[in-house]
């Protein structure tokens, strides 16, 4: 296994080891509710048995510095796991920002035109549901499980605390290495250096989100792909919270689109949320397995707002905030191995998305807590095996989140390229025949490979980004520059620690790239965190990394199309700042 960090294995740094019965790695809705459904499982076992479980320790690691500085998706929440979890969740003060209450659907053809279905799509059906801040959300959550008191049970949540590596005994998982803190940029101690601690657990749960850095690690040893139809897949989305003027939307408002600015053969979309205090969340989102080396979703973003529709919604309101992050599509036929010898896999790493209703987190938190279950048997049992372990892939895909999964298998496959009539005609078919259309499973590449050059896509050999009209005036007020809006992301980074974005193929390559490709990293990331300089005679001789303006959406990680780009963690804490998000 290739060691991609700076902070190489220190052989003469003693490391504090910390023993835990379960440890959950991520601070996400899925591990939350995992955490949460094991607190009432352990309560409720130890209140009707004589067999009871004490003594026990449950950790939750979050790289974020507080749990939900990380979590970015304003969304319309399915609430069936969250009431499963917690059927009183709204008399505890869920922050819900508003129900759906008025839903539009558009095909957006032009800056000017569209079209408006007169009835909902059966997959956006929302009505009713909680227009949520995923940060503010999984805050919430951990708030009260912090509030829990249950007998025999210590539990320690760890913001700050950046899973390394993982713990390896004897073929199987025993738990997760944190990051170093206090390193130079060369990778030498500084005079506050904190070596990361060795937690050790007979069982781990990675909700690291998509392109997890340990869920990499767990590929490279326990090839948990190989037996799925397809790669894992993603899409990047850019979005901007707004503070618009009172009245200007109605309560619990939610608009999608599809079409325009995507240009012909791209899939993608884009969305608006009406959330709490006058504000707007507003979206793009587009699909990463494009061809076109200057797939930008931030400028489709900004140009989204140029629309006739959505300008109307924006005029006189104020920018707040922005994020960008990459989010797992591929869904059922893209889904790894779940359990293997010592640890599972949850949420967006476990490709736990319904590409048809873009929504996963009521999938990713159902997984938790059928991970739960599991690991409450196991506990009872001292069995940590594979064998032991896969009953929570069997009851996760023969339990309603498996059915909603199996149901849109082939929804991403049949739209990556557009909605054509071919595709309408698919996603037909593949609503009377739940999920079922011809040639299933359709198969997809890795996003990065299907990266093509300038030549091939726009005529040019040799095209930088600089030379295409970008399509919109950016103003500073109502169209904003990428640096600009990465401001608004709160990001902050320790820029004395060594750089997090690993080029591991050599700068050589990206140079290559450049003349090629146009450099594709250089519009795809959100946060313009790479760039490249030509010389007077247009020459470059590498690619210049601006590691803190990294919002840590791993598209880099994803879409490099030479595969020279692996995102590691920071420092624990360091990262972007959402509140609003």
């Amino acid at each position: 296994m290739r060691d991609y960090s700076t902070q190489a294995v220190r052989p003469e740094v003693e490391r504090e080891e910390l023993e835990f019965d379960v440890l959950f790695v991520g601070g996400g809705p899925a591990n939350l509710a995992g955490l949460w459904r094991l607190l009432d499982l352990i309560e409720a076992h130890n209140a009707r048995s004589s067999k009871k479980l004490e003594g026990l320790t449950i950790g939750l690691i979050e790289k974020a510095d507080e749990i939900g500085d990380h979590a970015f998706s304003g969304a319309v929440l399915d609430p069936v796991a969250l009431k499963a979890l917690c059927p009183d969740y709204l008399e505890r003060g869920f922050p819900a920002e508003s129900l759906v209450q008025n839903e539009e659907v558009w095909l957006f053809t032009s800056e000017r035109s569209g079209f408006k279905f007169p009835l909902l799509p059966p997959f956006f059906q929302n009505h009713g549901h909680p227009i949520i801040s995923l940060s503010r959300m999984t805050r919430w959550m951990a708030q009260q499980i912090e509030a829990r008191e249950v007998p025999g049970v210590d539990v320690m949540l760890l913001p700050g605390f950046a899973g390394m590596n993982v713990l390896w005994e004897e073929g199987r998982v025993v738990g997760v290495q944190t990051a170093d803190k206090g390193v130079n940029a060369d990778g030498s101690p500084r005079s506050n250096f904190e070596p990361g601690n060795r937690l050790r657990a007979k069982v781990t749960v990675f909700g690291e989100g998509p392109r997890g850095h340990l869920a990499r690690q767990l590929e490279e040893v326990l090839h948990l792909q190989q037996d799925a139809p397809n790669p894992q897949v993603f899409e990047t989305g850019a979005k901007e919270i707004w503070e618009v003027p009172e009245g200007r939307v109605p309560e619990g408002f939610v608009l999608h689109s599809a079409g325009w600015p995507l240009k012909e053969g791209e899939g993608g979309g884009s969305f608006v949320y009406g959330m709490g205090g006058n504000r707007l969340a507003v979206g793009f989102v587009a699909s990463l397995d494009s061809a076109d080396p200057f797939l930008d979703a931030h400028l489709l973003l900004q140009k989204f707002k140029t629309h006739t529709r959505i300008r109307e919604l924006l005029e006189g309101g104020k920018l707040i905030q922005y994020g960008g992050k990459a989010l797992a599509i591929g869904g059922l036929h893209s889904m790894p191995r779940l359990a293997f010898p010592g640890g599972l896999l949850v949420g967006d790493g476990a490709q736990m998305v319904n590409a048809a209703r873009l929504k996963g987190i009521h999938l990713g938190m159902h997984g938790g807590m059928v991970a739960a279950e599991t690991v409450l048997d196991a506990l009872l049992e001292n069995d940590f095996s594979e064998p032991s372990l896969q009953r929570y892939s069997k009851a996760y895909l023969e339990s309603w989140a498996g059915d909603e999964l199996r149901a849109c298998r082939n929804f991403h496959a049949t739209v990556a390229h557009g909605l054509t009539p071919s595709a309408a005609l698919r996603l037909g078919l593949a609503l009377v025949s739940k999920g079922w259309v011809p040639g299933d499973p359709l198969k997809v590449s890795t996003d990065a490979a299907a990266t093509v050059t300038t030549e091939a896509f726009y005529g040019k050999k040799g095209l930088q980004v600089q030379e295409l009209d970008p399509g919109v005036k950016f103003d500073g007020a109502r169209l904003i520059t990428k640096l600009d809006d990465v401001y608004l992301s709160g990001v902050m980074h320790d820029e004395h620690q060594p750089g997090h974005l690993k080029i591991v193929r050599g700068h050589e390559v990206c140079v290559a790239c450049y003349a090629t490709k146009g450099a594709p990293c250089t519009t795809f990331c959100p946060a313009q965190v790479y760039e490249m300089h030509p010389d007077e005679k247009g020459r470059v001789e590498k690619v210049e990394i601006a590691f803190s303006n990294c919002v840590h959406c791993k598209t880099c990680d994803i879409k490099c199309p030479e595969g020279n780009v692996v995102w590691t963690p920071p420092e624990g804490g360091g990262g972007p700042k959402y509140t609003l998000s």
